[in-house]
C-alpha cells in the first residue's frame, strides 16, 4: 500500500512540474503549452500550408498563356466580397473578366495577393475596387490610398492598365462605428480617388455615382445588406463597367 502511495506522489509531482512549465512557456512565449509539449516530444515543427486563394486557376491560366490558347483581352476585376459575389457571366458576358475577389478581405491584404491573382495573369487590364468594409477607424485612409497607389504603379510597370474604382457605399445602419462617421471616410476616400485617376490617367469607374442615393448611401433596393448588393445592384454595376472596359479595350 505504501508503495502504490509512492507512485501516486511521483506521478503528481511529474504531472504539476509539467504544469508548471507549461505555464511558464504559456506566460513567456505565448501560444499552446500542450502543443509546444508535443512538439518537445514529437520533434514535429511541421506545420500546415496556407490556403492560397484561387491557385489552381491561376496555374490554369499561365499554362494556357504559355501555350496559346488564353482568353484574349482578359480583365481581372480584383476586390472583396462584393467582387466574389459578381456573376460577370450573367451581367457582363461580352467580356474575358477573371474574378479575383476574396471575400473579407481589406487592402492590405489585397495587396499580397495583387501580384499572383493579377499581375501574373497577364491580362489587358486590372479593375481595383475596395469594399466599404475598409472604412474603419483602425484603418487610416492613407494606407488605403497607399495600396491603391501602389497596386496601380505596379500594374503600369507590368504593363497592364490600372483601372481605378470608387468605393461603393454602404447602407444607412452601416453609416457610424461609434463616433466614426464611415460615410464621411468613404467620400473623402472617394473624392482623393477621383482626383487620382486623373492626375496619372488611370481610366476610372465612379462606383458610387452610379449607385448612391443623394445622402451618400447605398439604396436599400440596390441592396442584399447594409454593405452588400442585390440582383438590381449588380445591373447598375455592370452598367457603370461596360464603357470604361469598352475604352480600355479599343484597338
Amino acid at each position: 500500500m505504501q508503495y502504490f502511495w509512492k507512485i501516486i506522489l511521483a506521478v503528481s509531482i511529474v504531472i504539476n512540474l509539467a504544469a508548471i512549465w507549461g505555464f511558464y512557456h504559456y506566460v513567456r512565449y505565448g501560444g499552446s503549452p500542450l502543443g509546444e509539449l508535443k512538439r518537445r516530444l514529437t520533434g514535429n515543427t511541421r506545420q500546415s500550408a496556407p490556403l492560397v486563394s484561387n491557385a489552381d486557376d491561376n496555374l490554369r491560366i499561365i499554362k494556357e498563356i504559355e501555350d496559346g490558347t488564353a482568353a484574349p483581352d482578359r480583365i481581372v476585376f480584383f476586390g472583396a466580397s462584393i467582387t466574389r459575389r459578381w456573376d460577370f457571366e450573367k451581367y457582363l458576358p461580352e467580356y474575358n473578366i477573371i474574378n479575383r475577389g476574396v471575400g473579407g478581405q481589406l487592402a492590405p491584404a489585397m495587396m499580397s495577393r495583387f501580384k499572383r491573382d493579377a499581375l501574373d495573369l497577364k491580362p489587358r487590364a486590372v479593375i481595383i475596387k475596395f469594399c466599404s468594409i475598409n472604412i474603419r477607424p483602425e484603418l487610416p485612409l492613407s494606407t488605403l490610398k497607399d495600396c491603391m497607389t501602389m497596386m496601380a504603379m505596379m500594374a503600369r510597370t507590368s504593363g497592364v492598365v490600372p483601372v481605378i474604382s470608387t468605393i461603393i457605399p454602404a447602407g444607412k445602419p452601416e453609416s457610424h462605428i461609434g463616433d466614426f462617421s464611415v460615410v464621411d471616410s468613404l467620400k473623402a476616400f472617394n473624392s482623393w480617388a477621383l482626383d487620382f485617376a486623373a492626375e496619372n490617367s488611370y481610366p476610372l469607374i465612379d462606383f458610387a455615382a452610379a449607385i448612391g442615393d443623394d445622402q451618400g448611401f447605398l439604396p436599400r433596393e440596390c441592396s442584399a445588406d447594409p454593405v452588400h448588393v442585390n440582383e438590381k445592384g449588380y445591373e447598375i454595376l455592370s452598367e457603370a463597367v461596360r464603357p470604361v472596359l469598352r475604352k480600355v479595350l479599343a484597338p
